[in-house]
């Protein structure tokens, strides 16, 4: 996990967000961050993207009165990112404005988030006010863990990464191994085998298990992680749809070629069989119908950054869409419009990575915080976000949390997928438990 308090790059400050659940770790957030900023300057109105890149200029250049002046109008735009928020208390604090930058921070810990502010240089100046003591406190208390923290089952042995989880009726789960390019299958015993390894498999991301028609759906794709790529991998992805009883491949949907990177990071279901799958680097949302003969490209925004998990809204009239940097997108399945949702005074959609729905709401796995946590979030009648109810965080074995699965009234999801493990060239740790927690909903 990235340590927040040492002194780093300032813009990277800003953008960043959990360093692995990025889907290929920082140096897609690096990439990210250019791509936002070459896309804003195409736009009159300065967006929050164009603020952050001329944040960070004024910084170099000096000009603490022009950091403020941006990063002020970029959290008008975007009020509840975190690193906005936090680059603002660092940059009240260098205008002598003390009261403004313990306010931001105070943000921070209603939130539930931890930064170890006592350790940042940049907040030093704070050190003395009683108000910097009690929110130390009060970070320190966000990290404690939340909700009941229950462990469902382990995978020992595991020595790769492990993203997707879904589970059928008969009482098998399955796993998406991104490392292995396989799919492994938990039977109703606790036997863990091998389900799924053809060998045109990439990385396997998200799962979705279909009962009704025999079948599990995977999103493959091509990343560095995975054993035995190379250069000619690059850019490749694919919808894989598996036979439930045997784990053959029935058939795989490719991501036609563009030239550009892709990860479909996870797919969504709908009852009459019709299938998403959101791209997590290229600003796409793919889509096949029932029986399609190809992947459709069925929406592709610039307003788009990293694209995670999908679930239908209450009213099934659209989709609501999860963006790494960004928050939630609502988006018709009429006709593709889409818009950002707010996110309720108080609370965060920013870092959100698998969601689910449930009665009256969502389920979200919210890794790109820090504590990463599980949370629900309650819609109102219009289908908005009301509201943001810590269900589990800060459990040893959640240091690296990924996708989940609502199953048997509870979620399950996988606490510690293995990312972080694998981010220097070459790693080759050793085989690992793998934890399921399940907490209830």
């Amino acid at each position: 996990m990235q340590n927040w308090h040492k002194p780093c790059n300032f813009l990277g400050v800003l953008l960043a967000s959990h360093s692995l659940h990025f889907r290929v770790h920082t140096r897609v957030l690096l990439t990210l961050a250019v791509a936002l900023i070459v896309a804003a300057v195409a736009f009159a109105a300065p967006t929050a993207p164009e603020l952050l890149r001329d944040a960070a200029a004024a910084r170099q250049a000096g000009d603490v009165a022009g950091v403020v002046a941006r990063l002020e109008a970029a959290q008008a735009l975007r009020p509840d990112y975190p690193r906005v928020i936090y680059g603002l208390a660092r940059a009240y604090t260098a205008a002598n404005r003390a009261g403004d930058a313990l306010a931001q921070l105070a943000q921070l810990a209603d939130m539930g988030l931890t930064f170890a502010i006592e350790k940042d240089a940049a907040l030093q100046p704070l050190r003395d006010q009683e108000a910097f003591g009690r929110l130390t406190r009060r970070f320190a208390e966000n990290s404690a863990p939340r909700g009941g923290g229950k462990v469902a089952f382990a995978l020992p042995d595991r020595d790769g990464i492990i993203e997707g989880i879904a589970a059928d009726a008969a009482g098998n789960w399955y796993f998406g191994d991104v490392r292995n390019r396989c799919v492994w299958r938990r039977d109703a015993a606790g036997r863990v085998t091998r389900f799924a390894g053809d060998p045109a498999l990439l990385g396997v991301f998200g799962l979705k298990a279909d009962d009704a028609r025999g079948v599990l759906w995977a999103g493959t794709s091509a990343v560095a992680e995975m054993k035995g790529g190379d250069a000619a991998d690059r850019g490749h992805a694919a919808l894989v749809e598996f036979e439930l009883a045997t784990g053959q491949v029935r058939r795989m949907w490719p991501v036609p070629a563009d030239g550009r990177d892709h990860v479909l990071g996870d797919v969504l279901l709908l009852p009459d069989g019709t299938v998403f799958a959101s791209d997590s680097l290229a600003p796409i949302i793919w889509r096949l119908a029932p029986h399609g003969q190809r992947l459709q490209r069925w929406l592709e925004s610039a307003d788009f950054s990293s694209l995670q998990g999908m679930a239908p809204s209450p009213d099934g009239r659209s989709l609501l869409v999860a963006d790494y940097a960004n928050g939630l997108w609502q988006v018709s399945l009429a006709d593709q419009s889409h818009s950002l949702l707010r996110a309720p005074a108080g609370t965060t959609l920013f870092g959100l990575d698998g969601l689910y729905a449930v009665a009256g709401g969502l389920l979200a796995v919210q890794n790109g915080v820090n504590p990463q946590r599980i949370v629900r979030i309650a819609l109102d009648a219009g289908g908005r976000p009301a509201g943001v109810q810590v269900l589990e965080a800060g459990h040893p074995a959640m240091d690296d949390v990924s996708l989940g699965v609502v199953s048997g009234g509870r979620f399950h999801f996988v606490g510690n997928s293995g990312w972080a493990l694998f981010e220097a060239p070459g790693a080759a740790p050793a085989p690992r438990t793998v934890t399921v927690f399940a907490t209830q909903i």
